[in-house]
């Protein structure tokens, strides 16, 4: 059997958590799997640095279509993916892309989650045209197999898209422990610390700054909380992000406000570890890779209580109301004064974070294409 892999969401060159996804299924699928071979395929008119796949079962397959055609051309059948990978069983989309593939050919994607759909107010309009382009309702029906990330994406999937229950398998992804583990060594704590000018104590928003990761909410917040801890705000800019600068220029604490931009992989264990607590007061999130990431090198973590958060975070972490600036502060406060209750949250994180690895998710994803 042939499984063909879409790279196309690693175009960017940037790695955010469908790129994280995307890489580590890339680094287990085929070493967990010695009968079936692999076509890794992207597209981009220049080659991508991509990790080294040297797989004997596998192969990189690159085309260079300028990707407004491509897409083009794959919205209105004028050429299919098979055109890439060669022929395939199976075609498997780490995350929704376009696409357009033979009848035989057996598809399998994964969906992170539905915010385009559900909480549609939080994206530009440039975004809001490519998610309507791409065409869910199609997609979820034309796919053999949904993966979704959590009980929460796959709920959303049965109510809004009427997907039968049977179609949608609940794979939680992982973290690389290798990576993200408590023993980060001193030398590399001092050098993210230098490398940043990062504060004695502080509280780390980690995340794309666009309005559904709730960015403002959190400013407001950090302003009600007591004692001399900092709030540092880490990640690249996304959309409609003006008004968050203009609360951080405006706050009565902007001078112990932070903002150092998008943090590369290789800093980010060390970065979540320095960190005081983890706030992660999004709307909405399919799953939540930071929260999980902070557990797991022993960082506190608070976090919206809404949509797949509390299945992810558990009784681990600090769940607070989004939507109440109020309640986010008292939880600061409490994380941040409360050493009993750190110490409970960061035993408790390290346990839950063990839960979640890669291999895992990798094993139970191939045994759906085994089936």
């Amino acid at each position: 059997m042939k499984i063909a892999i879409d790279l196309r969401s690693l175009s960017s060159g940037r790695v955010s958590g469908v790129e994280n996804y995307c890489l580590n299924l890339l680094e287990n699928l085929p070493l967990l799997d010695q009968k079936n071979r692999y076509a890794f395929f992207y597209n981009a008119l220049r080659r991508r640095k991509l990790p080294d796949f040297h797989y004997i079962n596998s192969e990189i397959k690159q085309k260079k279509i300028p990707s407004k055609f491509l897409n083009l051309g794959l919205k209105f059948n004028l050429v299919k993916l098979e055109s890439l990978t060669g022929p395939v069983d199976w075609i498997f989309m780490p995350n929704l892309n376009q696409f357009s593939i033979n009848p035989q050919t057996k598809l399998a994607i994964t969906v992170h989650d539905l915010s385009p759909v559900v909480t549609p107010e939080f994206y530009d309009a440039k975004r809001r045209l490519w998610h309507k382009f791409l065409n869910y309702k199609k997609a979820f029906s034309r796919a053999n197999t949904l993966f979704a990330v959590s009980e929460y994406t796959k709920n959303d999937l049965i109510k809004i898209f009427k997907v039968p229950s049977e179609k949608v398998k609940v794979i939680y992804p992982g973290i690389d422990h290798k990576i993200f583990h408590p023993n980060i060594p001193p030398e590399e704590l001092r050098q993210v610390r230098n490398i940043y000018g990062l504060p004695g104590k502080f509280i780390l928003f980690l995340n794309t700054i666009e309005p559904r990761k709730n960015l403002a909410a959190l400013i407001k917040a950090f302003e009600k909380t007591e004692g001399d801890a900092w709030l540092v705000i880490a990640g690249r800019l996304g959309w409609k992000y003006r008004p968050d600068f203009e609360l951080i220029k405006n706050s009565k604490k902007s001078a112990k406000i932070k903002y150092i931009g998008y943090v590369e992989e290789k800093y980010k264990p060390a970065l979540v570890k320095l960190a005081a607590a983890l706030a992660y007061p999004s709307f909405y999130e399919g799953f939540g890779f930071q929260p999980l990431e902070a557990m797991a090198v022993g960082t506190p973590v608070i976090a919206g209580q809404l949509a797949s958060l509390p299945e992810v975070v558990g009784d681990a972490g600090l769940l607070v109301d989004p939507y109440n600036e109020n309640s986010l502060a008292r939880g600061l406060n409490e994380i941040l004064g409360n050493n009993i209750l750190r110490q409970q949250l960061i035993k408790k994180g390290l346990a839950r974070a063990q839960k979640f690895t890669w291999q895992n998710t990798a094993e139970k994803i191939l045994s759906n294409f085994r089936n």
